[in-house]
């Protein structure tokens, strides 16, 4: 095998387990299973600003949920409305901060998330499991370091769309 080729089967590896993980029928089932009564993109939320320490900017939170503004502005409606967020106001700017019973949906559906990794982890070896955790932790950080590369590379003969002028 050449490194292209481990390359591109990491990279369909991660594609797979983002789908998976993300499926809409698995997290509900998931949230439902730990008592939480919440659609997939509230799940999505919930874990985006748990992941964040319990608060982000609404601005943040639809660009990372790959959300509109005005979407993002009903989410967070809908889950204030059911006591899992509230938004604090500064200025032209909107917090959306986890309330007591919001940290109390992110930890279940995180101890669940964390109970499905288990039961894939059987089998392995504890050193299988330090190791892949330590792999992973590693690849996570350089790639947040990295941007995609160049819609023009050789491989692909691909050029760039090009800019309408602002």
């Amino acid at each position: 095998m050449t490194a292209g080729e481990g390359v591109a089967d990491i990279h369909v590896a991660l594609v797979r387990v983002v789908s998976e993980w993300t499926e809409s029928d698995l997290q509900t089932h998931v949230a439902e299973s730990v008592g939480v009564a919440l659609d997939p993109t509230a799940i999505r939320a919930v874990y985006l600003v748990g992941l964040n320490g319990g608060a982000m900017g609404s601005t943040e939170l639809a660009e990372h949920g790959s959300m509109t503004r005005p979407t993002t502005s009903k989410l967070v409606s809908r889950l204030a409305a059911q006591g899992v967020v509230e938004r604090i106001r500064s200025g032209r700017t909107v917090e959306v901060r986890l309330t007591e019973a919001g940290r109390q949906v992110y930890a279940r559906l995180v101890d669940a998330g964390h109970r499905m990794v288990d039961a894939a982890l059987q089998g392995w070896a504890p050193s299988e499991v330090t190791q892949f955790s330590a792999q992973l932790a590693r690849f996570v950080t350089a790639l947040s370091r990295t941007n995609p590369a160049p819609l023009n590379d050789a491989a692909t003969g691909a050029t760039p769309p090009e800019e309408e002028p602002s």
